[in-house]
């Protein structure tokens, strides 16, 4: 009898002593489970805020940029129409990213240290004319000018095309009546005498006039006050007998309709004149919303 209970209770301690691991696995994969859909939300918690931290800062990052870029290059280093320069790097079209981004801050221009046309890569006069883009915003042109590309403006009739950004509107400003908008030509109207439809030198053709490839929406000011000085200077050159390569590109930022200014390039093959210069699309004493074109009367 004594024999049998002591044989019952080894077996009962054995059985428990087998089942403790087993027990102590089970507790242990309980735990592990606990443990993993812990870390697993910890993970998806992570990345939510990973995801929103950036969005963030990618935001902040571009505003930051603008505001950074505009501030540097504009604010602190021009004095009217004169001064330090700006140097660019990258192709025409970032050069052309990067003026799209600065602000007049009561300046009419920005000179720039950077040329991207030569004198010596052209022959003869010759004008390429761009076109438009999808937007249909007038693209850049350039051309190759002499003195028999020279005319006047006797003869010059009426421009119709309205270019992309085109709202006219009529305000007075320090006791004078303003038309806020001109058709701007990218190349002066007296600059393209004898060339054809294709842009060759051939004698007896009138300038480009009223083509649309060769008009964009253009302040007055910017126009008639500034553009004119520069256009002095080329004209001034070719009555010489002097010959001038010239680039006119409107720049545009993002999708607006119109140009926040218009960069001129010009350079003589006998060295007199060396020109780069960004002229922004202002009109002082008028709010110009250029996505639109639309205008109002600063008050």
């Amino acid at each position: 009898m004594s024999n049998s209970r002591t044989n019952s209770r080894n077996k009962r301690s054995v059985t428990r002593r087998r089942s403790r691991p087993g027990g102590r696995k089970r507790r242990r994969n309980r735990n592990n489970q606990r443990s993993n859909f812990s870390f697993g939300k910890f993970l998806l918690l992570m990345v939510i805020t990973i995801i929103v931290v950036v969005a963030a800062r990618n935001d902040f990052n571009v505003q930051n940029t603008i505001d950074d870029f505009r501030s540097f290059n504009i604010f602190d280093l021009f004095i009217e129409d004169t001064g330090p320069t700006v140097t660019f790097s990258g192709d025409f079209y970032v050069k052309a990213d990067y003026l799209a981004l600065l602000y007049p801050e009561g300046r009419d221009v920005v000179y720039l240290d950077v040329i991207t046309i030569q004198g010596s890569d052209w022959e003869y006069e010759r004008l390429d004319i761009g076109g438009h883009d999808h937007l249909d915003r007038t693209l850049p042109i350039i051309a190759f000018l002499s003195e028999r590309n020279l005319g006047t403006s006797v003869d010059r009739g009426r421009q119709t095309h309205d270019p992309t950004g085109w709202n006219q509107n009529q305000f007075e400003v320090d006791g004078s009546q303003v038309w806020v908008k001109n058709r701007g030509h990218l190349i002066a109207y007296t600059f393209t005498f004898n060339f054809n439809a294709y842009g060759q030198f051939v004698y007896g053709y009138s300038g480009s006039e009223d083509d649309p490839a060769n008009l964009f929406t253009q302040t007055a000011h910017s126009n008639q006050n500034i553009m004119t000085r520069y256009e002095g200077q080329i004209r001034s050159i070719l009555a010489d007998g002097g010959e001038v390569v010239f680039k006119a590109a409107p720049i545009f930022r993002d999708d607006e309709l119109m140009a926040r200014g218009i960069w001129l390039q010009a350079v003589s093959t006998c060295d007199e004149l060396l020109l780069s210069v960004f002229i922004f699309n202002e009109q002082p004493g008028v709010i110009i919303d250029h996505a639109t074109g639309e205008n109002w009367l600063y008050e």
